[in-house]
């Protein structure tokens, strides 16, 4: 701060030099009346004083530290979760999402509430076999899509040979 009072203090009181003009201006432009200190908008023995003074803030690169003191008991677990906390499950509050959905949605559209007994199992099994019977349809058609593949590669390198050889024969190869 300082440091910045004085720099604007030499800009203000320092040498001013007219701006360098051309040869080819009149003598009467480049005459300029030097700044008296009496005409600033500023007091500079004021500034003078208090730039004589000793710096009021002492900056440091240090971290400051601060330092707290508490009085008062610390709080032990039985204070924070109560008395027995230890025993038995926490009190019955509000009531699961489970529990909610059961109360909401009517029987025969829960999962399975149609079918009971002999039928359920039943009904397993017949999921499990459409599951098993859909994936072997899913990798029949992956080994018929890469076997198609297979095929059009091999009939394409078949063409791309007798296009050679025809070519050969054409420029009067020998044949290899």
């Amino acid at each position: 701060m300082p440091a910045a009072l004085l720099f604007s203090v030499a800009l203000w009181a320092g040498p001013q030099q007219p701006p360098a003009t051309p040869a080819a201006s009149p003598p009467a432009a480049t005459t300029a009346t030097p700044a008296v200190p009496d005409d600033l908008p500023v007091s500079l023995d004021r500034i003078q004083r208090a730039l004589s003074k000793p710096v009021p803030i002492q900056l440091k690169e240090q971290s400051p530290v601060f330092r707290l003191e508490v009085f008062g008991k610390k709080p032990t677990l039985e204070d924070i979760l109560g008395e027995k906390f230890w025993i038995g499950p926490t009190p019955y509050g509000g009531m699961t999402h489970q529990e909610f959905l059961d109360m909401v949605t009517p029987k025969l559209a829960q999962p399975y509430a149609g079918f009971t007994g002999g039928y359920l199992v039943a009904e397993m099994g017949l999921a499990l076999a459409e599951q098993w019977a859909l994936k072997q349809a899913l990798r029949k058609y992956h080994d018929a899509k890469e076997e198609r593949e297979r095929e059009a590669a091999r009939k394409e390198v078949m063409d791309a040979l007798t296009a050679l050889e025809k070519a050969r024969r054409e420029a009067g190869l020998p044949e290899k």
